[in-house]
């Protein structure tokens, strides 16, 4: 073979291999960065009870395939189609949790998270909790008709200024389909209330638009099921040229008819003449009632300083996860605020901790208010107003505050004036040195010294982790913390020391940790 034809071979070789090469990329390119189809398990479940005060549930794969637009092969195509065999291998497990139950999807074989994205699909909600009311009517919708409603049917697009789009509900022709009258008063009607209530959120994401249900009643779906009423394929993604297709134009709903109370009339029984006066006796004078203002506690609390914050924060958290039930995937404390208000303002102090918070339809804020904080006052969820804010700007703004005094919790606490030229550490640079024998309380630990270099929260993890230094524990080289205790005699690490170690020697230590950890995570994430 000559020189010339072996240099032609092997550039074609070489051609044959670069075009080879590309296509796998390519390949690998669209494989991994293709948008993954969410799929909502818990909107195929299925409930039973069990006769014994219990339930079991299940998956209906064969109306989520449907429902998915998944193909269904055949028993000869089924080795082809790995995901779907994966799908039918889930199951449903059910655990008495509190007063209600915990769904969870389980597997009998791998789990199959890694297969089925391979294959586009992604599972979400694949654990949710249920009240009893929930599981009773869910159970009892097996054994009636029920009327299933694709929500997705329901909703039309708009194109805003900026030239994206939104999503809007076509709630008129949601009342037809579910053969509810739109005109019906909610307050006597469930099923009426239930679907007024009824809203959509529009999210632009990565993959296109993500498209779900909302409500602001908590038992909406308990309310529809009892009526008979099951709404489905209730969280989307619809990519531009979709939205496109979709847009329309909707009209709202009346506000609805409501009956008025009936006020009784006292009965007056006509004057006798004979006891007639003889001059008339003038009508007696009415005064308008005051208009009432908002109830104010005078006795509000004007600081923070030496206030018990955990019960407050609990309050707020517990608020939120019932706003939300099990949809959260992740919860920031972005803002935290105290403010003060005046002989003018509607309100002795505002305690408000503004909320980042992530679900499997995107990002939303939320802001949480309790309002006349009193130093020896129990708070519950119930003592929480939520509100939700359209952006992180909206949700930042205190402008509603603006005849307050309002401070900034940076890290969980401010800077108290009683504190202002404390130091945080000793002398020994502890910030709990009793913590070893003693046990901590929450209200020293909200009243550690912040300075305006040190958050609360930051010193927080100085106190959990002087317990571990004490104890001999060696940090690593690049560790702040390690960085910080070896210039103090006292430390001498031994080496890696766990919790459980540290309370053999510190019993007191084992619920200090707890304590700190947890005004950590309260401070953080609510």
């Amino acid at each position: 073979m000559s020189n010339a034809s072996i240099r032609r071979l092997i550039g074609g070789l070489g051609t044959a291999l670069i075009l080879l090469i590309c296509a796998v990329v390519i390949g690998a390119h669209f494989l991994t960065g293709r948008s993954l189809q969410r799929i909502d398990v818990s909107e195929y479940a299925t409930v039973h009870s069990n006769g014994a005060d219990g339930y079991t549930a299940e998956l209906d794969i064969d109306r989520l395939i449907t429902e998915e637009r998944l193909h269904n092969p055949t028993e000869t195509e089924k080795d082809l189609y790995p995901e779907i065999a994966a799908l039918k291998a889930l199951a449903l497990r059910v655990t008495p949790k509190g007063d209600g139950f915990e769904v969870e999807t389980v597997t009998a074989g791998t789990d199959p998270t890694a297969l089925l994205k391979k294959h586009g699909i992604r599972l979400i909600n694949t654990k949710w909790t249920m009240s009893r009311a929930e599981m009773a009517a869910a159970a009892g919708q097996q054994t009636t008709e029920s009327k299933d409603l694709t929500f997705s049917n329901y909703v039309k697009t708009v194109r805003t200024e900026s030239g994206a789009y939104t999503a809007v509900l076509d709630i008129r022709s949601l009342f037809r389909d579910a053969g509810v009258d739109p005109t019906a008063d909610p307050n006597a009607n469930p099923a009426a209330k239930a679907l007024r209530s009824l809203d959509v959120i529009c999210q632009k994401t990565e993959d296109g638009y993500r498209i779900q249900t909302a409500s602001t009643l908590p038992t909406v779906k308990e309310d529809l099921m009892t009526a008979g009423i099951r709404l489905m394929h209730t969280q989307w993604t619809w990519t531009d040229a979709e939205m496109e297709a979709h847009l329309g134009t909707v009209t709202p709903l009346e506000p609805p008819v409501t009956a008025a109370p009936e006020t009784p009339v006292p009965e007056t029984p006509a004057p006798d003449a004979s006891e007639m006066p003889g001059t008339e006796t003038p009508a007696p004078e009415t005064t308008a009632p005051a208009t009432q203002e908002p109830s104010r506690n005078a006795e509000a609390i004007d600081s923070l300083y030496g206030f018990d914050q955990t019960e407050v924060r609990k309050a707020i958290r517990a608020a939120k996860e019932q706003k939300y039930g099990a949809k959260i995937d992740a919860s920031e404390i972005l803002y935290n605020y105290f403010a003060v208000g005046n002989d003018q303002t509607a309100h002795g102090n505002v305690f408000r901790i503004v909320y980042k918070i992530t679900t499997s339809g995107g990002s939303e804020y939320l802001v949480a208010d309790v309002y006349d904080l009193e130093l020896e006052t129990g708070y519950k969820a119930s003592d929480v107003k939520l509100t939700e804010a359209t952006d992180r700007s909206t949700a930042k703004s205190t402008a509603d505050l603006k005849d307050y005094k309002v401070y900034t919790l940076t890290g969980g606490s401010m800077v108290f004036p009683e504190n202002k030229d404390k130091s945080p550490f000793d002398k020994d640079g502890l910030v709990m040195e009793k913590s070893l024998k003693e046990t901590l309380s929450y209200d020293e630990l909200w009243d550690i010294p912040a300075t305006d270099e040190m958050t609360l929260l930051q010193l927080l993890g100085y106190a959990r982790n002087e317990m571990f230094a004490r104890g001999g524990h060696k940090f690593s080289d690049t560790s702040n913390y390690y960085k910080y205790f070896k210039q103090f005699k006292w430390y001498k690490p031994t080496g890696k020391v766990t919790a459980d170690d540290l309370a053999k020697m510190y019993p007191s230590t084992k619920k200090n940790i707890t304590t700190i950890k947890f005004l950590e995570t309260l401070i953080k994430e609510g």
